[in-house]
């Protein structure tokens, strides 16, 4: 649950939204776009006139009855924040009142659970833009601007909405009541950026340079935009109108990181079958436990030691793995995640792989004596391979089990600093050396093409096991295929056991 705070400080909030006179205004549509997030707690920080005219009209704000906060400065706005991080033992989520943005991006910013902080971003490659700039670094906010504050190298802006987790909530007020107390003082701010960027930027600014990990959601090719008159607010209607989020919803459904079969072999039409899982109301664990029934299906085409078997064997593992990818896409599509949906993929993906195993052994020794699918007693190359990928597995969770490191700090920059303390773009990587430093520019420059394909089948992953096995056993029998299992499953334990090493060590 959250609460959710919106900024109608700016007469930008009343313009409309759309044409006509049953247009709703930017602030009604925002808050009808919070109450169908099911948003509990709403509050409005609005001047005097607009919080007079939202107390008289309270059923013109939407379902959830919102809160309104009489505010007359940008001081007093960062003092209501402050109250409010302070007595919500929830995320807080701040929303500038002229927000335009697609109901997508919202319910995603809502939905990041993990991150201390959040806040909407998104690249740019000049200076035209008028929102406030920031740099991105590793998937956080390196560094904001304000009306009072640079940015070194900035290569982003920051849209508006930003979101804080409990965790940070204390934080958000003392760096809320800092920033009052400063813009009180008169000097205590120097002017450093010839525009007014408003009190998130302020906000975002101070989350940084107090060490908060803020992690950047990026809108593209979603929409969000800070409108400033009735033209930008047609445009930004337009924008969000001309967005499929339903079709943008379904392609985020795939993971952008998986292998190269994956990718290329299941993922351009496994969406298609999750979007149809869900008209039918398939759950993602019915999904899971599909693909466990077609597998054991193939474990027992394998163990009937025939070419017809092994054929069919080898389509139904296919989709035993196209249906394992389903799962999860319909997970993320429908918004369905559960720990013991996790916990049960998990354990079918091993159990798939074992019970074929098991078939293609039962299978090989079935077979008729010099046949195409006679592969003889395999059972120890079985067992082998079960080994290796258990070993595999375990090194993997084990690491895992470690979390991430944390991130570099930022340096500690004072809020009355015009300056963020950062070095020039590029300027950390000029100075790695030795070879460390060194190995760890060549792994950069594999981040595409051909490089970066082979980087991700050398570990084996799931669909490259998958792949094999389909392969082989269609046009070879089991003896063929636990050789190459076992020895692309014996290169990719020892490049990924170095690689655990070699990060282990380094940090």
């Amino acid at each position: 649950m959250t609460v959710a705070v919106v900024l109608a400080t700016d007469p930008i909030a009343d313009l409309p939204y759309g044409t006509g006179p049953e247009a709703p205004t930017l602030l009604h549509r925002l808050l009808g776009q919070l109450a169908s997030l099911n948003v509990p707690d709403i509050r409005i920080v609005a001047r005097p006139e607009t919080a007079t005219l939202l107390r008289k009209n309270p059923e013109t704000v939407g379902p959830v009855a919102p809160t309104v906060i009489e505010s007359e400065s940008a001081v007093e706005d960062l003092r209501a924040i402050a109250r409010t991080a302070r007595e919500a033992a929830r995320p807080v989520l701040l929303v500038p009142g002229g927000t335009v943005a697609n109901d997508e991006l919202l319910i995603r910013l809502s939905g990041r659970q993990r991150d201390l902080a959040t806040a909407v971003t998104e690249t740019t490659t000049g200076g035209e833009d008028a929102d406030p700039a920031v740099r991105l670094g590793g998937g956080r906010v390196m560094s904001a601007e304000s009306g009072f504050h640079r940015v070194t190298a900035p290569n982003a802006v920051f849209r508006g909405p930003l979101r804080v987790a409990p965790a940070r909530r204390i934080t958000l007020a003392r760096v809320a009541e800092r920033l009052a107390a400063l813009l009180e003082t008169p000097g205590a701010l120097p002017d450093a950026v010839p525009r007014t960027s408003g009190v998130p930027a302020l906000l975002l600014v101070g989350l940084v340079r107090a060490g908060v990990r803020v992690s950047a959601l990026g809108a593209a090719p979603l929409v969000c935009r800070q409108v400033h008159d009735a033209e930008e607010a047609r445009a930004a209607r337009s924008a969000v109108e001309a967005v499929d989020e339903d079709k943008v919803r379904l392609s985020a459904a795939v993971k952008s990181n998986d292998g190269f079969f994956t990718t290329y072999a299941v993922s351009t039409y496994s969406r298609y079958i999750a979007k149809l899982a869900a008209k039918l109301r398939l759950t993602p664990n019915m999904v899971t436990s599909l693909s466990m029934a077609i597998a054991v299906g193939a474990a027992f085409a394998f163990a009937a030691g025939t070419r017809t078997g092994m054929v069919v064997g080898a389509v139904l593992y296919y989709f035993a793995f196209v249906f394992d990818c389903v799962d999860g896409q319909l997970a993320r599509y429908t918004r369905r995640f559960s720990t013991f949906g996790a916990w049960l993929d998990a354990t079918f993906d091993r159990a798939k792989e074992y019970a074929v195993f098991a078939g293609l052994a039962v299978g090989s020794t079935a077979a008729a004596a010099g046949g195409s699918v006679d592969g003889g007693d395999v059972w120890t190359l079985a067992v082998l391979a079960m080994a290796v990928q258990t070993c595999r597995h375990m090194i993997d969770f084990s690491f895992g089990a470690r979390g991430r490191p944390p991130a570099a700090p930022l340096p500690v920059t004072p809020l009355t600093s015009p300056g963020d303390g950062l070095p020039p773009a590029g300027a950390v990587a000029a100075r790695r050396g030795g070879p460390i430093g060194l190995l760890k520019r060549l792994l950069a420059k594999t981040g595409s093409g051909p490089a970066y394909w082979a980087k991700k089948m050398i570990v084996f992953p799931i669909g490259e096991r998958f792949a094999v096995v389909s392969v082989t056993t269609a046009f070879w029998n089991a003896r063929v295929t636990f050789l190459v299992l076992l020895a692309w499953g014996s290169v990719a334990a020892a490049y990924t056991l170095s690689g655990r090493m070699l990060r282990s060590v380094t940090r």
